[in-house]
């Protein structure tokens, strides 16, 4: 079939050359640009190439439609669920504490930070070894179970163990479920994964609501009488929000299942599996596709009309002299070899697809659903044996990509530090600021958390729009709202009032959720797909190492809201200098 077309001013990396003699130099600059940023990430030129093709497909011919609508909703219940039990500990820890009557309440989230800690490392590297399709599935699956055991827990060891599972779950939702869109999304809307976060506002707020719904109308006055049973308002919060969890794993697993990411197929060589998905993507949106697996087989080698222009360029910056100051001899010699060149790979392209293509192609046609899982299952194995520290060496593949892995997990432990110091003990920080201010109604302080939780939604809208400007893009964007966080947390030890720590809370909690935001989507577009999970864990999983620190502090800090505040604002100005100091900046470039 013919290759798709399209203008030359709007075809990026895999943009068409017609001729040596007549290049374009924009369009060779930003070939020569997203060459040279593959050879950094450490991915093989073969790769490159071939999801050069791919995203072109998906750009050009598939495009946005029925099948991404669906996957970002799906993808969204990951950043849901991944705040609402944020948002569901921190509404419950005062209830918990009267019930338990633990040494150090903050303990708990200490519980649920060690849990997320190992389950961003082992879902990130596992969505790099065994694929993005069975982690997607698995981490919701788990995140629902322990979230509606926890509303059973008898102890307080037994609610921090429990915690600990249910962080193995949420641990690997991100990482996971940010890999899966954004290996799917053209990259004219990778904006989506910014915009993404909304989810994260909705958990938060549909957490507080349910609290504020139940906590106050089941609960008990003070710790000398708070036995279970006039305690249940937060045992019933976590089985609403663990139930609910359920419903949308079912929605994952059984009503839209989402196949294996194709890049992740390409990564493994796994290429007639690759283009079956893109023929079902294309079918999903009402498009048809011309991208076949000869085509595929072909770019692995190195034959593409599409690169072959710009491959011919970037030779010759590596050598020096340009062949278009040549002689009209010189020139006459060079399109010989040439010629010569595409003649020999093109006898491979069709040695290679005389065997794979048909082969494959019968594979496919005579798989029935319980053969499928047969072979996913062998597939399962075949890379599980195949195990190594490729990945996680590909993260220092180059000087620059060593800057990139370090500054990204830097940035991620400040946060992850800075965060909690401050939000995961928000209802605390509110019960004592009502006591000392005059205002200890439960009712109002849940109330007040359902407000700080409905500020956060403008936030991830406005982030989704600014990181497509020209003068901020990610990193500007990013900077920009971790400093205003920085800001606010200072003035908010200013709050002599209910009314001034309200809308200082509601500041801030616009401001960071604009700043998560980026910091995620950056985060998985400075990855390539072969690597782009363990890098997502390292990450993640850094944050969490931190975060475990902030209980500690919060234990020992006392009482008072504004002792943690001050290093909690600190470190996100901090993080927002060296977010300007990021190698790579991803607006207007397609995801490897």
């Amino acid at each position: 079939m013919a290759q798709p077309t399209a203008d030359p001013s709007t075809m990026g990396e895999t943009a068409r050359v017609s001729s040596l003699s007549d290049p374009d130099p924009d369009q060779t600059s930003s070939i020569l640009s997203y060459k040279r940023m593959a050879r950094e990430m450490g991915v093989s030129d073969s790769y490159e190439r071939k999801v050069a093709l791919l995203n072109k497909a998906i750009k050009e011919e598939i495009g946005f439609g029925k099948f991404q609508i669906w996957l970002t909703f799906l993808a969204g219940f990951g950043w849901f669920i991944d705040n609402v039990w944020f948002e569901a500990l921190a509404i419950s820890l005062p209830q918990i504490n009267l019930e338990f009557r633990p040494r150090h309440i903050q303990f708990a989230t200490l519980a649920l930070y060690i849990g997320l800690f190992f389950g961003a490392t082992f879902w990130g590297v596992a969505a790099d070894v065994i694929g993005r399709r069975p982690s997607w599935n698995i981490t919701l699956f788990i995140s629902a179970v322990f979230g509606i055991a926890i509303g059973g827990a008898n102890n307080f060891v037994t609610f921090g163990a429990l915690l600990s599972c249910l962080g193995l779950g949420v641990g690997g939702n991100l990482p996971v479920d940010g890999a899966m869109l954004i290996e799917f999304v053209p990259g004219t809307h990778q904006w989506i994964l910014t915009g993404l976060s909304i989810f994260w506002s909705f958990g938060q707020l549909f957490a507080a609501l349910v609290g504020w719904a139940l906590i106050p109308n089941f609960r008990c006055e003070s710790a000398t009488d708070c036995p279970r049973a006039s305690n249940m308002g937060w045992r019933y919060t976590w089985f609403t929000l663990g139930g609910l969890t359920f419903l949308l794993w079912v929605l994952r697993f059984f009503v839209y299942p989402i196949p294996e990411s194709p890049k992740f197929l390409i990564a493994k060589g796994r290429d007639a599996e690759a283009i079956a998905v893109i023929q079902f993507l294309a079918k999903e949106n009402g498009k048809t596709t011309s991208l076949t697996l000869e085509q595929l087989v072909a770019a692995g080698l190195g034959y593409t009309e599409e690169n072959f222009g710009a491959e011919k360029e970037d030779e010759e910056v590596a050598r020096g002299p340009s062949i278009i100051s040549a002689t009209d001899e010189e020139k006459a010699m060079a399109r010989r070899k040439v010629e010569e060149e595409k003649r020999t790979k093109q006898r491979r392209v069709d040695e290679d697809s005389s065997t794979i293509v048909p082969a494959a192609e019968q594979g496919l046609k005579k798989q029935t659903p319980r053969l499928r899982e047969r072979a996913e299952l062998l597939q399962l194995r075949k890379s599980l044996e195949h195990f190594d520290a490729s990945h996680l060496k590909a993260l220092f593949a180059s000087p620059r990509m060593i800057w990139n892995t370090v500054l990204v997990c830097f940035l991620w432990g400040l946060i992850g530090l800075a965060y909690p110091l401050y939000n995961a003990f928000v209802a605390l920080y509110l019960a004592n600021a009502g006591a000392n201010y005059g205002s200890n109604s439960q009712y109002e302080q849940y109330k007040q958390l359902v407000i700080i939780a409905a500020c956060g939604i403008p936030g991830s809208v406005m982030a989704a729009f600014m990181v497509e400007l020209p003068y901020a893009g990610r990193r500007g964007s990013m900077a920009f709202f971790t400093m205003l966080t920085g800001v606010f947390l200072f003035l908010f030890t200013t709050a002599r009032t209910p009314s001034a720590i309200l809308g200082w809370n509601c500041a801030t909690s616009l401001t960071q959720n604009a700043m998560y935001a980026v910091l995620y989507a950056i985060t998985y577009e400075v990855f390539p797909t072969p690597h782009r999970g363990t890098g997502d864990g390292l990450a993640m999983g850094t944050q969490r190492v931190f975060g475990v620190i902030a209980p500690v502090v919060g234990a020992f800090a006392g009482s008072e809201p504004t002792k943690p505040i001050y290093v909690s604002a600190s470190f996100f100005i901090a993080a927002a200098v060296l977010m300007l100091m990021l190698p790579y900046e991803p607006r207007g470039k397609t995801a490897l």
